[in-house]
């Protein structure tokens, strides 16, 4: 093609996704709810028959301010509309009532395609929550801008994205499809709990280190307690010459990982990879389908699937209370000088650890070390650095309680 046509071509493009109707936050510290955008923009209405939203726009919410969606509400997307969060995102469902993003009743060839959720450089932020939701039917098809087709994409930006369900997405490339979880830039994300199905040339998670020379600042999502279903096909790499549904980056702790169309899980990587997750390591299946690629770390993988707030408390990372221990929350928190860890010993002597973990599953300062403790409260104090001394950076950490099997895990951040 020649240069002016390609130019002419790109124009064009540019011209359809801007023509596309955006509502846009005041970027002055407002929260949002759907109520009120409702009453702010023509293009978003509440359907009282379907009893759901219909936005027929794109939604952009400015660094300074916050959109706020309530249980059991549905946001049904009328075209290749997409949310995009530069400031927070709080979107925290119910078990019985969770929040729907897309058509509730979208399958393949029944319903609207939407271009899902975007977290853009809001990664100081670090509290946008995610969480009972159901994201159906998303794909980004402006895969020109973001890399990737995908439900919920971070670029320099770590949501909590908790018991959610992935479903029903698709790509029409079988090379170099879409993703239901995408990262970019200083991204570490936490996926707890979620459920991954239905996705057809389409990968769980993928990590796109390529715009970063530093390989240990990978955008890097802790995953853990979550479903990998057979029904995600994953897509192709040519390189690789497999399909793959988990691709670079990433931590991963008592997953369960399906093999496509087939009733068994791959427990192949049942021992730790790399607990460093710097990101250059070669993880790979031994199945004949190498369907985990590149990831930093794989542990304890799962054998059956896990059924969320019936059989949580199998799962060893992220509980706060033992028959033997209980973990408190961290105060304050975030930290800028130092935080307060409480936690209590319920029977006996025990010996115990507590360490500091960074969001790529990297152990920075043990606190404790084996160290016995009779029955009884304590509290220890934190001042945000790791082994030598140094402060650490801004970020998502782990304070990790132990004591034999028992493990807790509780989350601090730290600013400046």
């Amino acid at each position: 093609m020649k240069p002016k046509k390609l130019f002419l071509l790109v124009i064009i493009i540019f011209s359809f996704c801007n023509n596309l109707s955006a509502w846009t936050s005041s970027n002055e510290g407002v929260c949002y709810t759907m109520d009120t955008l409702c009453l702010l923009s023509d293009d978003i209405s509440y359907n009282t028959i379907d009893e759901m939203y219909e936005v027929d726009c794109d939604i952009i919410i400015l660094e300074n301010d916050t959109l706020k969606i309530l249980p059991s509400e549905t946001l049904n997307f009328l075209g290749h509309y997409y949310i995009r969060i530069e400031g927070l995102l709080s979107a925290i469902g119910e078990s019985n009532n969770t929040i729907k993003f897309g058509n509730p009743n979208f399958t393949f060839g029944n319903g609207n395609f939407w271009c899902g959720i975007q977290f853009i450089n809001s990664i100081t932020n670090n509290e946008s929550i995610i969480k009972y939701c159901e994201i159906r039917g998303a794909v980004n098809i402006c895969s020109w801008m973001f890399d990737a087709e995908t439900a919920i994409f971070c670029e320099n930006s770590s949501p909590i994205i908790d018991h959610c369900i992935f479903s029903y997405m698709a790509s029409d490339y079988e090379t170099g499809g879409g993703s239901a979880i995408a990262c970019k830039g200083q991204s570490f994300p936490i996926v707890s709990y979620c459920e991954f199905e239905h996705l057809y040339n389409s990968i769980a998670i993928w990590c796109n280190p390529w715009y970063s020379f530093d390989t240990t600042n990978y955008p890097s999502p802790l995953v853990f307690g979550c479903n990998i279903m057979p029904s995600v096909e994953g897509f192709f790499f040519e390189n690789i010459d497999e399909d793959v549904i988990i691709y670079l980056g990433g931590f991963l702790d008592n997953c369960y990982l399906g093999a496509y169309n087939m009733n068994y899980a791959d427990t192949t990587l049942g021992v730790p990879v790399d607990t460093i997750g710097d990101g250059i390591c070669n993880t790979t299946s031994t199945y004949w389908m190498k369907r985990f690629m590149d990831v930093d770390g794989v542990v304890n993988p799962r054998g059956d699937t896990l059924i969320t707030d019936l059989n949580e408390h199998e799962t060893h990372i992220l509980p706060t209370t033992s028959k033997f221990l209980v973990l408190e929350d961290c105060y304050p928190n975030p930290l800028k000088k130092f935080t307060t860890i409480e936690f209590e010993l319920i029977k006996t002597t025990q010996k115990v650890s507590l360490t500091i973990i960074n969001s790529k599953g990297k152990t920075i300062k043990t606190i404790i070390n084996n160290k016995a403790f009779k029955k009884g409260d304590y509290s220890i104090k934190w001042y945000g650095n790791n082994s030598s001394g140094h402060k650490v950076p801004d970020g998502i950490y782990f304070y990790k309680l132990t004591n034999g099997n028992n493990v807790l895990i509780k989350k601090a951040i730290v600013i400046k």
